[in-house]
């Protein structure tokens, strides 16, 4: 009986009329649920949060080290911050050795590599002194220190005394969008100055030997002169490169002609995939992430990193 009526139950919900009626009824409730979600997640921070993995391993993230995007996890799940990027790299951790993560902010691609590949080694670079210090706590906590090496310095394409424009911030979160280039929004804005220490990842990697699989950069346009200074490595390992490469109005030349010069192909990060281009001064929307891969195919979008990654194995 209660298997009959069940049925009678759905077969009424799929009715042309009921169902209409039933609709128009319930989509303003439907409506001002997603609003006032929106809002509660917009006004309402999460400061410390415990995200599950999907090997079973959770992610936590410590008190006052990076409220923004621990709140985004918080409310949407491991993808609410960069989902696109996030699932490129947890799908590129799984086939890497050594990840080098190039403005690590309070950590999270760091820890996500570290957890998610017990054997993978992190290298995380994050050069403003506060944020830093949120970093470690963060590799304390998740008990990764054993694998997770922190560097306090910035990478750049000379090594020394180098001058990074950060602007004021009114919360917790120190500014996350600092950066080296001189010429950038920041300087023009005279958002005020921290003197750090940078140094050229070639150089860096003389002191440390490693073979590098995976980067990440996130340096607010100064990626072109990160790249610089790793060129070595880049043409030595061959890694696959995750960049934040922003609109700007120098069209990123300097940048795309030092990916031409190590023989890469850009993919356009996005929701319907990766998209093969050729240049970084069009309109991205909200994605602004590349995948700069040393091998490719000739299709004009993958939906699978597997293949480039079964590619770049099979090269000598």
């Amino acid at each position: 009986m209660p298997g009959s009526l069940t049925r009678i139950l759905k077969r009424w919900r799929d009715n042309y009329y009921l169902s209409t009626v039933l609709a128009n009824s319930a989509r303003p409730v439907h409506r001002a649920s997603r609003y006032m979600a929106g809002q509660i997640e917009k006004r309402i921070r999460k400061n410390g949060a415990t995200v599950p993995l999907s090997n079973g391993v959770n992610l936590i993230l410590a008190r006052d080290a990076g409220v923004g995007i621990t709140s985004l996890l918080y409310w949407h799940g491991l993808d609410g911050y960069e989902p696109e990027t996030s699932r490129c790299l947890r799908s590129l951790f799984a086939c890497s050795e050594t990840f080098v993560d190039v403005g690590a902010n309070c950590g999270l691609y760091s820890l996500l590599g570290a957890l998610l590949n017990p054997s993978l080694r992190v290298i995380a670079f994050e050069p403003v002194p506060e944020i830093f210090a949120g970093l470690q706590r963060n590799v304390r906590l998740n008990g990764v220190e054993s694998r997770v090496r922190c560097e306090n310095v910035a990478l750049s394409s000379q090594s020394g005394r180098a001058t990074l424009f950060l602007p004021a911030h009114d919360g917790i979160d120190p500014e996350t969008t600092g950066t080296l280039a001189a010429e950038s929004w920041q300087a023009r804005k005279s958002a005020p100055r921290v003197e750090v220490e940078a140094i050229r990842f070639d150089e860096y990697e003389a002191q440390h030997p490693m073979r590098t699989d995976l980067v990440k950069i996130d340096v607010e346009d100064f990626e072109s002169d990160v790249l610089d200074g790793m060129r070595s490595v880049i043409m030595r390992d061959r890694p696959f490169i995750v960049c934040e490469i922003l609109p700007r109005q120098h069209g990123n030349q300097r940048t795309r002609a030092l990916v031409e010069s190590f023989q890469y192909q850009p993919y356009w990060i996005t929701p319907a995939g990766y998209v093969r281009v050729g240049r970084f001064d069009f309109n991205r929307g909200n994605w602004t992430d590349f995948l700069l891969s040393p091998v490719s195919t000739p299709d004009a979008v993958i939906d699978d990193l597997s293949m480039l990654v079964e590619l770049r194995r099979a090269r000598p």
